[in-house]
């Protein structure tokens, strides 16, 4: 059935559900996309329009050369696709929600429709492009994005990478269909997580040096970042590749996806070990659809890759009902409480669990001195499996000849905790001046910024089992546009424009940098050419996210900040650097995200104390097992709001320590309570009073304490995992981002007084 016959049964359908009067206010009544024949539908879609109002919402950020309902070859000047795909377009023209929105698969179809109307053959086009040494079949994860999100923020459009990320889960995926895409929270349990899949599509691509496409930002910095990306290779979607006779002329394509996954983090720590010989399978080995597979479900359309859904995000290593294990080594190196490795195998392993000979367990979680009964070795301990992954995308395409295939990059990755905050945009924000000068350079460690993914540039995994990898293809993470840039456009009116809340696939709302990294770490081969490797982060994930998570956002926008209910310092920082709520790490409400309650002051015998977990002791694989972490809370931070809290904190920091060094300052206080506070809050209009300053923006209410050190804190008898210091020096305050000053009172203050957060000259 020819392609516009299954575009008008997308139109009829939606037609009535506030879409044609829609598209005809948009377009001064010219486009009708309600027509009696799939012929008529053609000639009214494919016609020049007149005028289009870019003032309606959602339409603000179409492309200014946009002109026809669609574009042959050109989904972001396609008017129909923009409003179909478009996340920001959700409402009809009197701003009532439309009553029903596309499916994937109708706009894949709607797209396909798109580049059908080019009508090339391969021949033409090898020719067109430079010759078969500058095309091949390219597998790209997609996006169709607001302006603010594409890679030059000049418009809405197509955006890809080599790169996709999948996310795990415990339940199966959810697509909402106004935002276009998947949401990892499940409404129906807040411990649930919804596995979060990715689109492939194969494109003809055009090999292209960076000077010559549109590609997001790149630093030059000292994490591996390479200095000549404009001479570097970039491969860049020209024309799709889908089944059927009308994607090529003279050819009747039928591409066939293909996807090799694999888990070796079990086989690689014992490949470290030097077992002999390796052992292979499960659960040394979790391969393809053990990991994740091609989604069946039809709505979704072709080319999504879906994580396998499991009853907890790890689990115990058990085959034929008997326990898997490893031997610790004597005198094993042990950091944070896990067996640590060097490259070329998890970088922190649970080896927390002593399995006895008859079979039973030990928690040494309980032990008095855990690292020490670690280290000490020479005991078998429980090996944990989770479900992430690695691999590639490839296609099979018989019909097309000698062409090269590029393939994709394909992650499974493990949940990130603020879907709604990226990790470009909080990336982009730490080099503006948005950042108060004093503040800049001193927010994060310096060897880890927010630097995402897509700014990495070193090849795939060159060691997996039959890698089609290049060590000379270094940009396969790189997030990249259709077309060739464009002089600046001149200014515009676009207003700003909301987070969607959706997840994304692409790698710019990944972290970057390794340490060994959240959705990917990196490995040497026996050359000596550093590559991408999944197989370097933690077994199982959770033990390396808590490690992250303590360590003052580690990896900013995908772990959080509970550097507070832990209070440990270690490497070259301490304190919180990006806050949650009381409410999100269970100081209030009853959802902490780790299922682990946050500090609290509790009096004994007439004396105030700060009791919290004992770190070494807290185990999130455990959590992880019974299903205690939640995303409920932490899924709704914005992007703003987490910007918003690390300013409001940095404030804090800086007016307690009289406009020092925040780093230093940072050092000497725990944060015991951070909560948002709205203008009516009764203390804060009476502490604005007192102090004559009123503030402006988001505003929050903070508690800090003296920090004392772990050596100096004392076990909580009968509650081993818990400890516990003298309350001292106890501040309150009142914070915004958008204030210099901050409202501040020790306990022993009448009155509540300002203090300046930045210079004031």
């Amino acid at each position: 059935m020819p392609l516009i016959n299954d575009v008008k049964a997308l139109c009829d359908r939606l037609a009535p559900l506030g879409w044609r009067d829609l598209i005809r206010t948009v377009t001064g009544k010219s486009l009708d996309i309600l027509k009696p024949t799939p012929a008529a539908l053609q000639k009214e879609i494919t016609k020049a329009i007149v005028s289009i109002d870019r003032s309606v919402p959602g339409f603000e950020d179409f492309a200014p050369a946009g002109n026809r309902g669609v574009a042959a070859g050109q989904p972001s000047q396609s008017l129909l696709y923009h409003a179909l795909a478009s996340p920001l377009v959700t409402r009809d023209q009197e701003g009532t929600l439309l009553k029903g929105f596309p499916t994937p698969l109708e706009i894949d179809l709607l797209e396909n429709f798109i580049f059908s109307l080019s009508k090339v053959t391969l021949a033409q086009f090898v020719q067109q492009q430079g010759g078969s040494n500058k095309v091949a079949i390219v597998i790209f994860a997609s996006e169709y994005r607001p302006a603010k999100d594409t890679v030059d923020g000049r418009h809405a459009d197509l955006t890809f990478s080599r790169t996709g990320i999948a996310r795990v889960g415990t339940s199966r995926a959810r697509y909402n269909p106004a935002t276009r895409g998947f949401w990892p929270e499940d409404e129906d349990s807040p411990h649930n997580f919804r596995v979060v899949p990715t689109r492939y599509s194969a494109w003809l691509a055009v090999k292209k040096k960076g000077k010559d496409i549109r590609i997001s930002p790149i630093l030059d910095n000292a994490n591996g970042q390479m200095k000549d990306e404009a001479t570097s290779d970039f491969w860049v979607p020209v024309h799709k590749i889908f089944a059927g006779t009308e994607c090529l002329r003279g050819l009747n394509l039928e591409p066939r996806f293909v996807a090799k996954l694999f888990n070796l983090k079990i086989q690689r720590i014992h490949k470290r070990l030097k077992t002999s010989p390796l052992p292979n399978g499960y659960p040394y080995v979790l391969k393809d659809a053990e990991i994740a597979d091609w989604s069946t479900v039809h709505e979704f359309g072709p080319g999504w890759l879906e994580p396998t859904i499991h009853d907890a995000l790890a689990g115990l290593a058990i085959v034929g009902g008997k326990r898997v294990t490893f031997t610790v080594p004597k005198q094993a190196k042990v950091e944070f409480g896990a067996l640590k490795f060097a490259i070329g195998a998890p970088a922190y392993v649970h080896a927390r669990t002593r399995v006895e000979s008859d079979g039973s367990v030990v928690d040494l979680n309980d032990e008095a001195d855990v690292i020490a009964a670690v280290k000490k070795g020479d005991y078998q301990a429980q090996h944990y499996v989770d479900f992430t992954g690695e691999g590639w995308i490839s296609v099979e395409l018989s019909q097309i000849g000698n062409l090269a295939v590029a393939p994709a990059f394909a992650l499974v990755s493990a949940p990130d905790f603020f879907p709604s905050s990226g990790q470009f945009e909080l990336s982009e924000w730490s080099r503006s001046s948005e950042i108060p000068a004093s503040f800049r350079g001193k927010i994060w460690l310096p060897e880890v910024p927010p630097t995402p993914l897509s700014e990495i540039r070193m090849p795939a995994n060159l060691q997996l089992p039959g890698s089609p990898f290049s060590k000379s293809d270094t940009t396969v993470t790189a997030v990249v546009g259709m077309g060739s840039p464009t002089p600046p456009p001149p200014p515009t009116v676009t207003p700003r424009q909301p987070d969607v809340m959706r997840s994304s696939m692409l790698p710019d709302d990944a972290a970057g940098v390794f340490a060994p990294g959240w959705d990917v770490s990196t490995d040497t081969d026996n050359n000596g050419i550093e590559h991408l490797a999944g197989y370097g982060l933690g077994s199982p994930f959770p033990e390396d996210a808590k490690l992250c998570a303590a360590l003052s956002t580690f990896w900013p926008a995908v772990a959080p900040d509970v550097f507070r209910t832990f209070a440990t310092p270690f490497g070259n920082t301490s304190g919180t650097v990006a806050p949650l709520t009381d409410d999100e790490i269970g100081q209030s409400g009853t959802l902490p995200w780790d299922g682990i309650r946050g500090p609290g002051i509790i009096t004994d015998n007439g004396s105030r104390f700060v009791e919290l977990h004992d770190f070494v002791k807290a185990d999130y694989v455990q959590q992880a097992l019974e299903n205690r972490f939640s995303q409920r809370l932490l899924a709704r931070v914005s992007s703003e709001e987490y910007r918003a809290r690390i300013l409001a904190i940095c404030r804090v920091y800086s007016a307690v320590g009289n406009l020092g060094d925040i780093t230093i300052t940072r050092d000497k206080w725990l944060v015991l309570s951070f909560r948002r506070v709205v203008s009516g809050d009764q203390e804060l209009q009476a502490a604005q009073a007192q102090a004559g300053t009123i503030l402006s923006g988001k505003l929050y209410r903070v508690d800090l304490c003296a920090f004392v050190p772990d050596k100096q804190r004392t076990p909580v008898l009968g509650t081993p995992r818990l400890k516990r210091f003298p309350l001292k020096d106890l501040r309150s305050f009142f914070a915004s981002p958008d204030s210099i000053f901050v409202l501040i009172k020790r306990e022993t203050d009448l009155e509540w007084a300002p203090s300046p957060s930045e210079p004031l000259h």
